[in-house]
């Protein structure tokens, strides 16, 4: 049974090939909190209670305390959690979560309007002597200093007598979260310049979304400004696209998509990654390691030698690296130095370039064994699918396939039984999960070619749309860059037979 899971409606690792480097400045939130929604101060709040993170019971020196905030949409009043000290020496898990911007959110569980809580925060490195506090304007004046002495005197008493310093006895009072935001960041090698850049990153990006609806419009745009369209601003892109896909936000998701698939149409990193793609189109079933070392010597670039050898990594074999080593030897026999040394900088490029695409896959498999092994060991698999359904994959769903077939060769039929229930449980989370049009696509993946897809598709006319077609499309390109020809092939078969139909 076919089943794709829709890359780009949820987090999903994007093909290597196509991967930019991703910018330091990603993990920075690009224009601060969003619109506050007032908290208590400090003294105010409720008792301390435990800190409960990605399903798990963390232990923090300093937990959280729960505030009741009344949503400034819909009024509905909801507990929040909310970190007053974060001590990234005692508790390091908060740095990355108050880099990405979600610590101190609230997200209203019935409107869900959301927005940064403004409430104090004093934040501890000990490995930079770097101790800074936010009190927010909504705490008066006279109450600002007492503030600060509380949560600096919580701090100290936290602390074991050896780790005080005197640098904790005067903390560096800043005016906004953002300021407080940046003075972390730039201990973490992210400079204000680099802020600023992702802040027009994010400005361009918007205008981008605006222009989609306008062919001509994002044409100009794209024209213009070029130059700023390069690995971050795409790298940027597909993060906003995986963050919103884990949020839920499908629309948001397909919109970030499309404008990514017409931004490799009309940008120059686009024509790179257009190369990438007619290079892979090239591999075949049937392609030889031979005939896959005559694509990477022919690459013109690094991306397209990267492209090829990670849709074709099973290629590389000892046999590549002795033939391309023959290659050299006897291109320096024949007097030619500087092929002899290109062609052994290649050698040394794709073995570096393998090694790290064995360790990607082995720590990919390793993620998705051990996510079976979890569900399998729970004592409700529909349940236990459905608390992780953001991390079911196509990498889950081929490791269980794996599974299940040695399971059948070795005539476990109990193993078999449990294994089918997770595969069904796990098909239904990501159809459930997944944009409808993505859903009739595989449903007609799954149908025979061409009586049964015809069948579908006149039964279903209302859903073929101009959306189901951009859709496929998107689907055949992003599988030829994965070199699934096959499919990529049959889904072509039946595209074209929607196309008809419109």
């Amino acid at each position: 049974m076919t089943i794709l899971t829709p890359k780009g409606y949820r987090p999903a690792r994007q093909p290597a090939s196509e991967r930019p480097e991703a910018p330091a400045e990603e993990s920075t939130p690009a224009v601060g909190p969003a619109p506050s929604v007032e908290a208590a101060a400090p003294e105010e709040l409720q008792p301390e209670a435990p800190s409960e993170m990605a399903g798990q019971q963390i232990k923090l020196a300093f937990p959280p305390q729960l505030v009741g905030i009344n949503c400034p949409n819909c009024g509905t009043p909801y507990p929040v959690q909310v970190f007053s000290i974060v001590d990234v020496g005692q508790d390091p898990v908060l740095k990355s979560i108050l880099l990405s911007g979600q610590l101190n959110m609230a997200v209203c569980p019935r409107c869900g309007t959301g927005g940064a809580i403004s409430s104090p925060l004093l934040y501890h490195d000990p490995a930079h002597s770097f101790l800074g506090i936010y009190v927010p304007e909504q705490v008066g004046v006279n109450r600002q200093q007492e503030v600060i002495g509380q949560l600096s005197k919580r701090l100290m008493d936290g602390l074991p007598p050896e780790a005080r310093r005197g640098y904790m006895l005067t903390p560096k009072q800043f005016l906004s979260y953002q300021s407080l935001l940046e003075a972390v960041l730039e201990h973490e090698g992210v400079t204000r310049e680099m802020i600023d850049r992702q802040r027009r990153q994010l400005q361009l990006l918007e205008q981008a979304l605006i222009a989609l609806q306008d062919p001509e419009g994002l044409r100009i745009l794209a024209a213009d400004r070029d130059a700023d369209m390069d690995d971050e601003f795409f790298g940027l892109l597909q993060a906003l696209a995986s963050s919103a896909a884990s949020s839920g936000d499908q629309e948001s998701v397909a919109s970030l998509m499309q404008l990514r698939e017409r931004l490799i149409e009309l940008t120059t990193w686009g024509q790179g990654v257009q190369k990438q793609r007619a290079a892979v189109a090239q591999l075949k079933a049937n392609t030889t390691p031979s005939q896959l070392l005559d694509m990477v010597v022919a690459a013109e670039n690094d991306r397209v030698v990267d492209a090829l050898i990670t849709a074709g990594r099973p290629l590389a074999d000892y046999g590549f690296f002795q033939e391309l080593t023959q290659r050299a030897e006897s291109a320096k026999a024949q007097g030619n130095e500087v092929e002899a040394q290109r062609l052994m900088d290649l050698r040394s490029h794709i073995l570096a370039f393998t090694q790290q695409l064995d360790q990607l896959q082995q720590a990919i498999l390793q993620e998705s064994s051990q996510l079976l092994s979890e569900i399998l060991a729970a004592s409700d698999i529909r349940q236990a699918v459905s608390e992780r359904a953001a991390l079911i994959d196509q990498n889950f769903l081929s490791v269980l396939a794996a599974n299940l077939d040695q399971a059948e060769r070795q005539g476990a039929t109990a193993a078999v039984r449990r294994m089918q229930e997770v595969w069904d449980a796990a098909v239904a989370a990501i159809q459930e999960d997944a944009p409808p049009e993505f859903t009739f696509i595989n449903q007609l993946l799954n149908a025979e070619y061409p009586g049964e897809t015809r069948k579908l598709l006149s039964e279903r006319r209302d859903q073929v749309t101009d959306q189901l077609i951009e859709t496929m499309g998107a689907l055949i390109k992003q599988l030829e860059g994965e070199a699934d020809q096959e499919l990529a092939a049959r889904l072509r078969q039946i595209r074209s037979q929607a196309q008809l139909m419109r």
